[in-house]
């Protein structure tokens, strides 16, 4: 589950807040193209803060992977329905 590893980056919770919003979006989406459209919204709010500095890239790019991976997770789901 991307919670489980996004709990581990130790984010400050404004940040923390809207990424489990963006998670809980993901999980909701029921279509492919609804979850092509979150992982777009996921990747462009991550790259804001990149852009912005407001987290370690370290932790910038353990987001893109977790979230690149949880949308390739809920297509798969998708898919087997």
């Amino acid at each position: 589950m991307p919670q489980e590893r996004i709990a581990t980056l130790r984010l400050p919770k404004p940040i923390q807040g809207q990424i489990d919003d963006l998670v809980r979006a993901l999980n909701a989406a029921s279509t492919k193209e609804a979850v092509q459209r979150e992982g777009a919204m996921e990747i462009s709010f991550i790259l804001g803060l990149e852009t912005a500095k407001r987290l370690r890239p370290g932790d910038i790019e353990a987001l893109y992977i977790i979230f690149d991976d949880a949308v390739q997770e809920r297509l798969l789901r998708l898919a087997e329905q």
